[in-house]
Order: C-alpha cells, then structure tokens, then sequence
C-alpha cells in the first residue's frame, strides 16, 4: 500500500511540472528588432521555426523571449 501512494505522489508532482513546463507560450509583449530591415530578414525561416514575428516602420521585430532561439535557428 505504501508503494502505491509514493507512486502516486510522484506522478503527480511530475505532472504538475510538466504542465508548468509547456504552459508559458514565451511571449511576454516585449519585442525586439530582428535584422536591418525586411528585405534582409527570412521570416519564412522564423515561421518554420515557430517564431512569432511582426513587421512595423520596415523592420522586423521578434519576442524577447524567443531571441535565443532565433539566434540558433535563423542566424
């Protein structure tokens, strides 16, 4: 009986990670320029890799959050 509740605890406590883990969607509101300009940026290469983008003034901006990332994928 003592196994099956020490298994259920733990299950739990690693659901409840898991959850925490996939529930932050990385934006955060704040963006950054991505590039000089939109001529310069591929943002079929940030749509492939998930990366939200959006276009103001000619220039390209990315999430905060999402930088690392498109450092690694895209540059």
């Amino acid at each position: 009986m003592r196994k099956k509740k020490w298994f259920t605890l733990c299950f739990c406590l690693f659901v409840v990670f898991v959850s925490f883990h996939f529930w932050d969607d990385g934006d955060d509101g704040k963006f950054v320029r991505w590039g000089d300009s939109v001529h310069s940026v591929d943002t079929a290469v940030l749509k492939r890799n998930n990366i939200q983008y959006k276009i103001e003034n000619g220039k390209v901006y990315i999430p905060e959050k999402s930088f690392d990332k498109a450092i690694w994928c895209c540059s």
